[in-house]
């Protein structure tokens, strides 16, 4: 996936930290995007051609999403 679609998706994502009123910041990886929280936790959203996107905590994958509506409800209940 293109590194512009990736930080279209992190501003995607950053304006639903703040609807959600999450502390949490959105960062661009060279791999995909990582959010970290003030508590400490990270959530690393990687795209994964053809699969969409793939979300890790703390390296561990927890789910596998083909667009942004299940990959907004997994980080939002994550979060």
């Amino acid at each position: 996936m293109s590194r512009h679609k990736t930080a279209r998706v992190a501003r995607v994502l950053s304006g639903a930290l703040r609807v959600w009123g999450v502390p949490a910041s959105v960062e661009l990886d060279s791999k995909g995007l990582v959010m970290r929280t003030p508590s400490g936790a990270t959530l690393k959203i990687t795209p994964a051609v053809p699969h969409g996107w793939l979300v890790y905590r703390d390296a561990r994958l927890l789910r596998t999403h083909a667009g942004l509506p299940g990959l907004l409800r997994t980080l939002r209940d994550e979060l």
